[in-house]
């Protein structure tokens, strides 16, 4: 059986008011992870912290997990869920393709999570990607 994690953030208490609940965006990954067959290995919540930076409490266990492997896909609501600007969802999906894993959002097209291409010079190599190490 395929194998996700689940993965859930908002930053502001509107967001929490609005349709864009953790506990909303949770129940719909579940049912999704469930119609596609995959079984759910965690579950990571973001509350109140941007999506901004990549350093998050639930985003550093979810990339903690990724690496350690066995995880085939990682489940977010939507793509911002991830993070705020695309270069970091990039860095993101090459971080998590490198253990055999594929970065999702329900809102994004099939066409979204393919694997993305390594760049090779520049700012926006994905090995420089920030991480904050331990704990």
């Amino acid at each position: 059986m395929k194998r996700a994690v689940l993965y859930a953030r908002v930053s502001t208490k509107r967001q929490a008011t609005e349709g864009f609940s953790l506990d909303q965006q949770i129940e719909r990954l579940r049912e999704h992870a469930a119609e596609h067959g995959y079984e759910v290995f965690g579950e990571y919540l973001d509350p109140g912290h941007s999506g901004a930076k990549l350093e998050r409490p639930g985003m550093d266990l979810v990339r903690d997990r990724v690496q350690s492997g066995g995880i085939d896909l990682v489940l977010a609501q939507d793509r911002d869920r991830f993070a705020r600007m695309p270069e970091l969802v990039y860095l993101l999906k090459y971080e998590f393709a490198k253990h055999g894993c594929k970065l999702r959002a329900l809102n994004a097209s099939p066409a979204g999570t393919a694997r993305p291409r390594r760049p090779t010079t520049g700012a926006g190599n994905p090995d420089s990607a920030p991480r904050r190490r331990g704990g």
